[in-house]
């Protein structure tokens, strides 16, 4: 009897941890606005981003949105909002090209001033800091030299 009540105990608390996805809740408390953005990568101001390891920040989103060209040839789109405290106002995510990281923060004077220290991959799992889940993220298209994201 004990022993199918310590299998039904631990059945439960498996039930509780498979719905407890730690990842899944930071990321559902990221504010995300409407965004439909569509780049022709021809125009001037866009043509860096045909090239692999390049990112643009875009107005759109809560706080803005980051469109990254990764390293793998795939297309990412970010909210710029930290998964940690994603309100907080110097709550930013910004790309360190020399890194290749994101991280949390915002340009004082020039200066670059560390909000939580949280940093992330190019593709915004978390590397560092008290972030523990990933980017809120919209979704991207690419069709010849058009970039759609949208949500």
């Amino acid at each position: 009897m004990k022993f199918w009540a310590f299998i039904a105990a631990l059945g439960l608390l498996a039930i509780q941890c498979s719905s407890c996805n730690d990842s899944a809740q930071v990321t559902q408390a990221i504010p995300k606005g409407p965004v439909n953005i569509n780049i022709d990568l021809n125009l001037p101001s866009y043509m860096h981003l045909a090239n692999v390891g390049t990112h643009a920040y875009l107005e759109g989103g809560v706080k803005g949105v980051l469109l990254i060209h990764d390293y793998d040839d795939q297309w990412y789109a970010f909210e710029r909002a930290c998964a940690f405290e994603p309100t907080s106002s110097c709550s930013m995510i910004w790309a360190d090209s020399i890194e290749i990281q994101l991280m949390c923060g915002s340009f004082i004077g020039g200066d670059f001033v560390k909000c939580c220290d949280s940093r992330y991959t190019y593709a915004g799992f978390p590397l560092q800091g008290p972030a523990r889940g990933r980017l809120a993220q919209y979704i991207v298209q690419r069709s010849a030299n058009q970039v759609l994201i949208y949500n």
